[in-house]
């Protein structure tokens, strides 16, 4: 199998034309005729993936975040990218084009969440779900952080039963879920100034963090690519987690 076929797969599940346009998706890394047996899936892709990656044989990895994002004035040995490079692997990135897709990252999120009735917000990057039960949000964070594996979780006071979901820095959404109604916010990242909009406008937001709210999305992605490409090997990367500990 070419790499070609992958891009072109991953293209029908989040269009590289609906990413932002300060984003940087797609092939970043190799050639799109390169031939493949074996593909690693990570959110990150780290030193460490990309040493996994070759110690699988796996000539592609896929990931959410962007290998390359800002301009490169140079690569250091000591590099994801400048290793990618030396051991011929490939590196297809799917980002905010993947955060707004249907079956993408803040579906998944909803989905490991539990919520009910789903809709999607694609231009706010944001999925809209009820609770099965109406939570206070001390119970509610509890939910959070059992389900995506959470290091922690910090919150605001509120009743949660219709939730706003946006994933890793989706912070701003906090006055969306104020302007549309939503009593409940969760994302992987809150500033500030953004508690203190929960807080006098009677949210309750939760910030799990930027990493448990996206890897949910990798295993749903796996899935979808050992759907569509039944012959070929695709892998659940070991290495990539959550880069933080709390106590």
């Amino acid at each position: 199998m070419k790499i070609n076929e992958i891009i072109s797969f991953a293209d029908e599940i989040a269009p590289f034309d609906t990413a932002e346009e300060w984003d940087n998706v797609g092939l970043l890394v190799g050639s799109e005729s390169t031939d493949i047996k074996r593909v690693l899936l990570a959110l990150d892709i780290t030193i460490g993936v990309v040493e996994e990656a070759r110690e699988k044989d796996c000539g592609l990895i896929v990931s959410h975040h962007p290998v390359i994002f800002s301009p490169i004035g140079s690569i250091s040995p000591d590099s994801a990218v400048y290793k990618l490079i030396k051991y011929g692997i490939a590196a297809l990135c799917l980002h905010t084009d993947l955060d707004r897709a249907e079956n993408g990252v803040n579906t998944a999120l909803a989905d490991a969440l539990g919520l009910k009735n789903a809709v999607l917000y694609p231009e706010d990057f944001m999925v809209v779900g009820d609770t099965e039960n109406t939570y206070t949000a001390d119970d509610y964070a509890a939910v959070i952080k059992e389900r995506l594996n959470a290091p922690s979780v910090r919150y605001t006071s509120g009743k949660v039963s219709k939730v706003a979901v946006s994933s890793g820095g989706g912070g701003e959404g906090v006055e969306l879920a104020e302007k549309y109604g939503f009593d409940a916010f969760v994302t992987g990242e809150l500033k500030h100034h953004q508690y203190i909009f929960a807080v006098e406008n009677g949210i309750a937001a939760f910030d799990a963090g930027h990493f448990p709210t996206e890897d949910v999305v990798i295993k749903p992605l796996c899935d979808m690519f050992r759907k569509k490409f039944p012959d070929a090997e695709f892998i659940i990367s070991q290495s990539s987690a959550c880069p933080y500990k709390s106590v």
